[in-house]
């Protein structure tokens, strides 16, 4: 288990400060995955609501003072402080462009034209602070006919044909079971935002940018989005099969599924061997990727009729002894159990009153230790933050 607070050494964005107007998703993973790599991020929410993730459950944990915590929260606001304060009053105003005058970093996912309207827009923060690097996080980009509407995870997993293409054939549309769309949104804001403190180092100009979900997701998308753009051709409804090579989907055991896959020509004969059915290699349909591809419901069909008897261990134990990439269809909670069991690249953090474990930041960096703390309350440091605002210094 990654302890929340292990010896103190450099993370790459310390002294970076953000202040994060964001809140359910897109804009809170960015902000949070920043505040792991050492930046400070100060996170204003309306008094008394706050993010709306704070509402999102079951599951809730309690602390030891009885408050509930939504584990959709946590998962997406450590490393974070909390200011309250109503951006529509002149105090509040006041605070959050004073806030940004010392900042490096302001990040929102108001509807478009809302920060502008607020007096917290790029043009009214930048006036005050040339070097400020400012993102809008939007669903559907902050002009154009789509710009108003509401954009949130689902309905950019349905509208960008994602739900669609990853239905079985003929089937149901099929939504992932975390937000996707959000979650790379994030990601890619995270990017421009480094890259333009990056830049700013050369050049000590900011820069305003914006990231939307559509586009995000249509760029992760990059297989369907290409195949549709250089030929004109839908991409197929493949379920859990990929459209591209033959054989790599879940296949039926007898008490389960398995996945594996064979995606060039070294692998595809050790698979055929694997199973036991060298008869394949010089079958003509299955020559080639192509071919199989062409093929696919035979082939497909030729293979769990070769496995299904077999229990999903057995068929693991083969393919991996023929090292062919394969793994079970696990839960969620029996693959965190083995890597808990691994040493686990889990985070721990909290104090007296709440303590909690969510997955760590994924990359290792040589050099800076990660630290964990947990999310804030409701303007938690609003006090302490407004305090610190009566020091005449550009600093935080």
């Amino acid at each position: 288990m990654i302890q929340s607070e292990p010896v103190r050494q450099s993370l790459p964005l310390e002294g970076v400060v953000v202040l994060d107007f964001t809140r359910a998703v897109a804009g809170p993973f960015c902000t949070m995955l920043m505040g792991d790599l050492g930046a400070r991020i100060i996170k204003v929410e309306e008094a008394g609501r706050g993010d709306e993730t704070r509402a999102w459950g079951p599951p809730f944990v309690e602390d030891s003072q009885g408050r509930k915590w939504s584990t959709y929260f946590v998962s997406m606001n450590r490393n974070k402080q909390s200011i309250a304060i109503d951006l529509k009053s002149a105090e509040g105003l006041a605070a959050a462009c004073e806030l940004a005058r010392r900042a490096d970093v302001v990040i929102e996912n108001f509807r478009p034209a809302v920060a502008d309207r607020l007096g917290i827009g790029y043009a009214a923060l930048s006036a005050s602070n040339p070097g400020l690097i400012y993102c809008s996080v939007s669903g559907f980009g902050q002009t154009g006919p789509w710009s108003a509407r509401p954009g949130y995870d689902l309905m950019v997993q349905a509208l960008s044909g994602f739900m669609h293409t990853s239905a079985a054939p003929g089937g149901e549309p099929v939504k992932a079971a975390f937000p996707v769309a959000d979650v790379l949104t994030g990601l890619f804001a995270e990017q421009a935002i480094l890259a333009a403190l990056y830049a700013r180092e050369r050049s000590g100009a900011g820069r305003r940018m914006e990231v939307n979900l559509l586009h995000s997701m249509l760029a992760a998308m990059a297989p369907q989005t290409a195949a549709f753009l250089m030929t004109g051709e839908e991409p197929p409804q493949v379920g859990h099969a990929q459209p591209n090579i033959v054989p790599y989907q879940a296949f039926r055991c007898a008490d389960g599924f398995v996945v594996a896959g064979a995606p060039n020509e070294r692998l595809w004969e050790r698979f055929c061997r694997a199973l036991e059915r060298p008869e394949w290699l010089a079958d003509p349909r299955f020559a080639s990727n192509p071919l199989r591809n062409e093929h696919r419901a035979e082939l497909v069909n030729e293979i769990e009729s070769a496995i299904f008897r077999q229990r999903c261990a057995d068929m693991l134990e083969v393919l991996m002894r023929h090292e062919i990439p394969c793994a079970p269809v696990s839960r969620v909670g029996d693959i965190l159990t083995e890597l808990e069991e691994q040493g686990g690249f889990m985070a721990s953090f909290g104090d007296h009153e709440f303590t909690a474990t969510t997955m760590a930041h994924p990359a290792r960096i040589e050099g800076a230790a990660f630290r964990y703390r947990r999310p804030p309350l409701i303007g938690e440091h609003t006090q302490v933050i407004l305090d610190s605002l009566k020091d005449d210094s550009d600093g935080l």
